[in-house]
């Protein structure tokens, strides 16, 4: 790896801290149910749950959108930008999801722009003021990623990985699994994240699918709960 190369995977690390994400609970909010539940009760509970969702929820939304937005920018049509967020924004069915997701969106685009204001997300920060509900955290990640020459492979490949992380560390806390439970499944997991990321590199737009209808209802069960785990 060149020392270009490691600067910028150690940018994807830095922009994935947990310290500095505000909000990433829309990949727990599903997960909630369950662990009440008892259907995720235990390390081999979780470690199914998160090779279902990495493998299959995100695989086939937010991995292959983040495909398609690179292959959009690289072409510099904003049109087919604007309407892929669009299908992302739709293809969002439970308003839990979407608010939490919007909101991860909203507060990264503000942290990135405090940071640096770079023509693309500025562009996009004038596109959504009257079209906020198209601000999701993973059409915000994936403008700058490209703005800033990150690989494609690394891009999915970090967003899976963090995805999975958070949704460890809050199972950690919910089920409750001693550390080095979470620690073994998160290492497990890696071969997982790995091989869902050469699968994503060749999917395209027609690929996409709804495969966690489970997942959603829980969701959609979660916006009920007098009293919640995890919250935005």
């Amino acid at each position: 790896m060149s020392t270009n190369d490691s600067q910028k995977l150690l940018h994807l690390l830095h922009m994935h801290h947990s310290s500095f994400l505000k909000s990433q609970v829309a990949h727990a909010i599903g997960m909630e149910m369950y662990i009440r539940s008892k259907q995720v009760n235990s390390k081999e509970d979780l470690a199914s749950f998160c090779y279902s969702y990495v493998g299959n929820y995100l695989l086939y939304n937010d991995a292959i959108i983040i495909k398609e937005l690179f292959s959009k920018l690289k072409k510099n049509d904003w049109d087919q930008v604007l309407y892929l967020a669009e299908i992302y924004n739709a293809r969002k069915n439970v308003l839990e999801l979407k608010k939490t997701s919007r909101q991860a969106g909203s507060r990264f685009l503000d942290r990135l722009l405090t940071i640096e204001a770079t023509p693309i997300l500025s562009k996009w920060s004038e596109e959504i003021k009257d079209r906020d509900s198209l601000n999701h955290y993973v059409i915000v990640y994936s403008l700058y990623a490209f703005e800033k020459g990150f690989d494609l492979f690394a891009t999915i490949q970090t967003y899976l990985y963090f995805s999975l992380t958070n949704l460890i560390q809050h199972a950690v806390r919910a089920i409750p699994l001693a550390p080095k439970d979470a620690e073994q499944v998160t290492l497990d997991a890696l071969t997982k994240v790995d091989q869902t990321t050469e699968l994503a590199m060749t999917l395209h737009f027609k690929d996409m699918q709804n495969s966690a209808i489970g997942l959603e209802i829980s969701a959609m069960q979660h916006k009920y709960l007098l009293s919640k785990l995890f919250i935005s």
